[in-house]
């Protein structure tokens, strides 16, 4: 097919385009008052906290989709799976769109606002899936997960993938948000339904962490592990000013925010040494980041 938009490319545009809304998306959120764009009132303190928790989550997705997509761009089979979860994330994105709503029938979002949110997440939808139900589409075998485990990366993507989806089902069932904020914070509409946004982005991280543990060798794996370093240190960045914030529950107030980086990276660090020296196969870390 040829035109404006070739979609037998072999370049991966849909998961370059997926992961570069989010991280826009995300920087776009970090400088404006979104509450007072949404409702025309400024955000408060639990509107100021979850606005940059969404941020910071949606900038999380791009960059994790954008480095698989970079790594695996010339591995069309492993890019189809990757376009498959990325399918169902924005599927789940687009979801979430819907129920934002028009702030005419009870949503938060002006008419204009949820009109361009809801089709740009279709668009997302459509080349994703375009991408996937290709003819000739090739899809990578899933790797078993028990095998390569040991004191390496795999371990410690498949620690985080089950630490994600527990967090995942525990935000969404367990924990009322009420109990991240310092005493005293109300927890309005805008910042219940902020949460539960963040709650999807969530999973759309798990479901790149599925990709990695499932389809990705020791190299993948270790450029995920270095994601997540350059990840939390954003996160670490993006945080420190908004921590009076947060409970003390939380863990994120005064010097154990630090303290919970430092053991995080620590621990990355050490899988990546481990795996380079333990590793079943040297071959597969020779093309990390490549």
């Amino acid at each position: 097919m040829s035109g404006m938009i070739d979609f037998d490319t072999t370049c991966p545009w849909q998961l370059y385009l997926f992961s570069f809304l989010h991280i826009l998306g995300g920087f776009v959120m970090f400088p404006i008052d979104v509450c007072k764009l949404f409702t025309g009132v400024s955000c408060i303190e639990s509107e100021i906290v979850m606005q940059r928790m969404m941020a910071l989550s949606m900038v999380y997705v791009g960059g994790l989709y954008s480095v698989l997509t970079y790594h695996n761009k010339d591995k069309p089979a492993k890019i189809t799976r990757l376009s498959n979860m990325a399918l169902n994330a924005a599927t789940a994105f687009l979801v979430s769109v819907v129920f934002i709503g028009n702030s005419k029938y009870g949503g938060f979002e002006k008419s204009w606002m949820h009109m361009g949110d809801i089709w740009t997440a279709l668009i997302i939808v459509l080349v994703l899936a375009g991408r996937v139900s290709q003819k000739d589409a090739e899809w990578a075998q899933k790797n078993p997960i028990k095998e390569g485990l040991g004191a390496n990366c795999k371990t410690l993507v498949l620690l985080f993938t089950v630490l994600t989806l527990a967090k995942f089902l525990a935000l969404a069932d367990f924990i009322d948000p009420a109990k991240m904020m310092a005493d005293g914070l109300e927890i309005t509409a805008f910042a219940s339904w902020t949460w539960k946004f963040i709650i999807v982005l969530l999973l759309e991280s798990f479901l790149a962490m599925l990709f990695t543990l499932f389809f990705e060798d020791e190299s993948g794996q270790e450029l995920l592990v270095k994601s997540f370093i350059m990840l939390i240190l954003f996160a670490a960045g993006a945080i420190y000013s908004v921590q009076q914030y947060f409970s003390e529950w939380m863990g994120l107030n005064g010097n154990s925010l630090w303290i919970r980086l430092g053991v995080i990276i620590a621990v990355c660090i050490a899988a990546i040494a481990a795996g380079r020296l333990t590793g079943p196969t040297r071959e597969g870390y020779e093309s990390v980041g490549k």
